[in-house]
């Protein structure tokens, strides 16, 4: 008979100090009845893209043409520039944060007048973070004069950060042939988050 009161007393032991155990450091599957916190959200993603200045009379500029899930859309535009028949530049874009869609291009309204005159478009990525583009008026034609959008290109994203995107090697040309020098090249800052 002392033997089974042994085993209970021992049992009782065994079940308080359980109890103080869980109750006392957290247990393991109970969680202490207080308020939680819910978890932090996950991290916001998308793009943002900062031009360099502002786009004033005689430019070509970069900006954000929009984003969807990995996808980002750069437009490059024409802003008050007179007798455009061809455009021609290098991008430079930071190809640790984006991939050059190849193939995404389409040609904005600018050159061809909504579709009224006819045009090419010729992009070519031979390198990670350089895209040569081309594009121009065909036949003997007048330059396009306004402002709107020359093309758009789209890059995927690879991870976050920051960089530079901008145009070099670029020239404008007139209907003549004749490269127009006065012409303001802005391009800007990509942010990935």
């Amino acid at each position: 008979m002392r033997w089974r009161r042994a085993i209970v007393a021992v049992g009782l032991g065994l079940l308080t100090l359980s109890g103080w155990v869980s109750t006392g450091c957290g247990g393991g599957g109970g969680g202490g009845g207080g308020p939680t916190t819910p978890p932090p959200p996950p991290p916001s993603t998308g793009f943002s893209f900062a031009p360099d200045s502002s786009a004033g009379a005689n430019s070509i500029y970069l900006r954000s043409g929009g984003a969807s899930g990995s996808v980002f859309v750069l437009d490059v535009d024409v802003q008050s520039m007179t007798d455009v028949y061809g455009v021609g530049f290098v991008l430079n874009y930071p190809s640790d944060l984006l991939s050059y869609s190849k193939n995404s291009e389409s040609e904005g309204a600018f050159l061809s007048e909504g579709g009224g005159v006819d045009t090419d478009l010729q992009v070519d990525q031979r390198t990670a973070g350089e895209v040569f583009v081309g594009i121009t008026r065909l036949g003997e034609v007048p330059g396009a004069t306004g402002s709107g959008n020359l093309l758009s290109l789209e890059f995927t994203r690879k991870t976050t950060g920051s960089g530079p995107m901008e145009m070099t090697d670029h020239d404008a040309l007139d209907s003549l042939g004749i490269a127009q020098v006065d012409v303001n090249w802005i391009g800007g800052t990509i942010t990935v988050r």
